[in-house]
């Protein structure tokens, strides 16, 4: 799989512009900001990294991670995905252009290599699992194909999305995970995949997440991580440090803390992403003047594609890409 498969160039540059105007929009005053220490470890930090697009990144010195702070409130945010430009140029042109390839080339592998992993753990029966934000319910679609699941459940508030979900005989809430009762729903397994690093308050989301869970449930997500490669060699750069979509950007140590103060029970971290090298060859190829460190440059100018190859398999295996996959038990 290559970057430009899932995200094509001009189309990602169009949706990163719009964004970019969006926040003059919606965030042009920082008045209602809010400070928050990190939400990996909560030590509070006073390190900037960098600012971006008028956020400040700043920097945990306990855990390394990454976050926005002072950042917008909660509903400010939320007004944003309801009503921005950006957001609707994802729901309209973006996602519904690449929706097969992304079938293709992350849910169908996602749901089979979850289904394997879930299939090797003890999930409490009848199995039900959840998808909060589950969008177009690609993935429910493909994961309900294996037959492990008795029944698949889609949280999703944006109504055409929810309809989306429904004309594929997905059970729907159609409301935030923040706001579904404790009584309301009880699941085998709960996941959420690319969600966490757009929150206000991740604790929360986690919280939520964890009350839909049956005594021996297992909670699952993905996200980026400020431990990987080419969030480290790019920084600021990156197009993944996408404000105000991307605010949250915890190391591997910072998710660990996380879910021990969420009282939930690691079972699994890995980082299986597959793009690493290739998104820094990207950007390396795009900005003519960009600095990497000098191993970082002589591998992607002066090595093929095997070696690059073979790196991404390394930064795999040592949970050092920026693709993280999170699993947790509610004991």
């Amino acid at each position: 799989m290559k970057e430009f498969e899932i995200r094509p160039r001009k189309l990602f540059s169009e949706y990163l512009e719009l964004s970019k105007r969006d926040i003059e929009i919606f965030f042009s005053d920082h008045s209602s900001f809010e400070e928050i220490n990190c939400p990996g470890c909560v030590l509070k930090s006073d390190q900037v990294a960098f600012v971006k697009h008028g956020f400040t990144y700043k920097k945990c010195p306990e855990c390394l991670t990454l976050f926005v702070s002072p950042r917008p409130t909660n509903e400010m945010i939320s007004d944003f995905y309801r009503r921005s430009e950006s957001s609707r140029f994802w729901a309209e042109h973006f996602y519904p252009e690449t929706a097969e390839a992304r079938r293709e080339m992350i849910f169908k592998p996602r749901a089979e290599v979850i289904n394997k992993l879930l299939s090797e753990l003890d999930i409490p029966e009848p199995r039900s699992i959840v998808d909060v934000g589950a969008g177009y319910g690609i993935f429910l679609e493909e994961i309900r194909k294996y037959g492990f699941f008795d029944q698949v459940i889609a949280i999703e508030p944006n109504k055409d999305l929810a309809q989306c979900c429904r004309e594929k005989n997905i059970t729907v809430f159609e409301k935030a995970v923040e706001d579904i009762e404790v009584n309301e729903l009880k699941a085998s397994v709960v996941c959420s995949f690319e969600v966490f690093e757009h929150l206000f308050d991740p604790d929360n989301f986690i919280l939520s997440m964890k009350k839909l869970l049956k005594p021996g449930g297992v909670l699952l997500f993905t996200t980026l991580t400020i431990s990987g490669f080419d969030l480290l060699m790019l920084g600021e750069h990156s197009k993944s440090i996408s404000p105000p979509h991307h605010i949250n950007f915890l190391s591997v140590e910072g998710i660990r803390a996380l879910i021990k103060r969420c009282g939930l029970t690691e079972i699994l971290i890995e980082t299986p992403g597959k793009l690493d090298v290739d998104i820094v060859k990207n950007m390396y190829d795009e900005i003519p003047d960009l600095k990497l460190p000098d191993f970082v440059e002589y591998l992607i100018k002066n090595r093929d594609a095997t070696t690059h190859k073979e790196f991404q398999d390394f930064l795999q295996k040592n949970n050092l890409s920026s693709h993280i996959r999170v699993i947790a038990r509610n004991d």
